[in-house]
């Protein structure tokens, strides 16, 4: 039988993911040439087979290699699974607090993960609570939350980004069902130019710029304003009224929903994606648990 060690197979599965040898030893931590002598370690282990095919361009997986990793994936998440719950034996109950803007955000696919998550581990516990809008990844990197439900784009040095919660959520502009653009059937940026626009607070600038960018295709400038907007309900009462349109994503308004206000799809921005993130640099077997359950579901 093949003597081979957990780590060597999960470098196989890394690097046939990524195949690519310098990100598979970025994300292990090693470098190239340890990852490159530990595949040769593999394949002598299993009778000088060749896993991967390697030019100075390209690396691919060989049939074997491609046969190997979908037999092994489950195993070894499999594994990992009896590992982490034999260390939640050992130490008991865990918590995992995770922090959320509202309930629009990927709710769906955290509440069945939460569910599977307190099932499987006996006694752990997840605790919600809100982040707050003009600090949104505040609680995290203060460690007051162990994750975040984030939209993305996120590129941030100290976070990393885990599994999807949504995918595909559509891109909308909220406004006042009386203003100029209400009536119509879908809008541009390009619309939104002339109009007083207010992007959600606390955002990373790259995720302000998904949301909705500076300037229009043509090149002429969005007009933002600070309006000062302590919480969903104020924000409703100003789109109502007319003061500003609020481009946002589907989910958001549908449930944040107000007589007078409408929602437009905004056709020329890509739709947008939810996820979980944590802190890069801390190590938290409880929460990585409950991350590993939520890439069970992911739609991605």
């Amino acid at each position: 039988m093949p003597d081979l060690e957990l780590r060597e197979l999960r470098l196989f599965l890394v690097l046939a993911e990524e195949l690519h040898f310098g990100r598979a030893a970025d994300r292990l931590g090693l470098t190239t040439s340890r990852v490159s002598q530990t595949v040769c370690a593999i394949e002598r282990k299993l009778g000088d087979q060749p896993l991967f095919r390697r030019t100075s361009r390209v690396v691919e997986l060989t049939e074997a290699g491609r046969t190997l990793r979908a037999e092994l994936a489950p195993a070894v998440a499999g594994l990992d699974r009896v590992l982490r719950t034999a260390a939640f034996r050992a130490r008991g109950p865990g918590v995992v607090r995770v922090g959320l803007l509202n309930a629009a955000s990927g709710v769906s696919i955290l509440s069945r993960a939460v569910e599977r998550f307190e099932a499987r581990y006996a006694g752990a516990t997840v605790r919600l609570s809100t982040t707050p809008f003009d600090d949104r990844l505040g609680p995290l990197r203060r460690r007051e939350v162990d994750l975040v439900v984030t939209r993305l784009p996120l590129d941030q040095p100290d976070i990393v980004v885990g599994p999807v919660l949504t995918a595909a959520d559509q891109r909308v502009v909220m406004l006042g069902r009386s203003h100029p653009l209400a009536g119509r059937a879908d809008l541009s940026v390009e619309d939104l130019a002339g109009h007083d626009v207010r992007r959600p607070y606390g955002l990373t600038a790259e995720q302000a710029e998904a949301t909705c960018p500076a300037r229009t295709p043509s090149g002429r400038p969005i007009r933002f304003v600070d309006a000062p907007v302590d919480d969903n309900a104020e924000l409703l009462y100003l789109l109502a009224r007319g003061r500003l349109v609020h481009p946002t994503v589907a989910p958001f308004a549908e449930h944040f929903q107000h007589p007078d206000v409408v929602a437009v799809p905004l056709r020329d921005l890509p739709p947008s994606a939810c996820a979980l993130a944590a802190l890069r640099d801390v190590a938290d077997p409880d929460r990585d648990a409950l991350l590993a359950i939520v890439g069970e579901l992911s739609p991605s």
